[in-house]
């Protein structure tokens, strides 16, 4: 919690998505940028399709996320949605090297599931976060 507080205190306009295998979180990404993000999934999806990217297309068809409802589908949230979650997290300082100290006792600790499953009980459908023209806002908003 203290990770993720800390990079939405930087980044707070942030997103952070789920990069799962059988349903359970092993990583997350955290994507962070300072102004808010907005996400053409027709655009994302025409890429997805011209020849210079069919690499990454394959790639992301390999792990099962065949289009941009697949792929953005992963969305696990924001500071907003994970207010409550993160309530009395502690920030880390560069002064306090606080993460440091505790990195030691989670050594061979592997807590990504249940942390994952705690962090998507406060996922919320990012309405301003997508756009389309072509219904995939819609679609992408049924897998939550």
């Amino acid at each position: 919690k203290s990770a993720v507080a800390t990079f939405f205190e930087v980044f707070p306009n942030a997103t952070i998505w789920g990069n799962t295998h059988q349903g359970r979180g092993h990583d997350m990404v955290l994507l962070g940028q300072v102004e808010p993000a907005r996400i053409d999934l027709d655009e994302i999806e025409r890429r997805l399709k011209r020849p210079e990217f069919s690499r990454v297309a394959e790639s992301l068809d390999e792990i099962g996320m065949g289009s941009s409802i697949e792929l953005f589908g992963t969305y696990a949230g924001r500071k907003e949605d994970l207010a409550e979650w993160l309530k009395g997290a502690a920030i880390n300082y560069d002064k306090n090297l606080r993460m440091q100290y505790l990195a030691g006792f989670g050594l061979n600790r592997d807590d990504s599931a249940s942390i994952y499953g705690e962090l998507l009980l406060h996922r919320q459908f990012p309405d301003n976060l997508f756009t389309s023209a072509e219904g995939r806002v819609e679609a992408l908003q049924k897998t939550f």
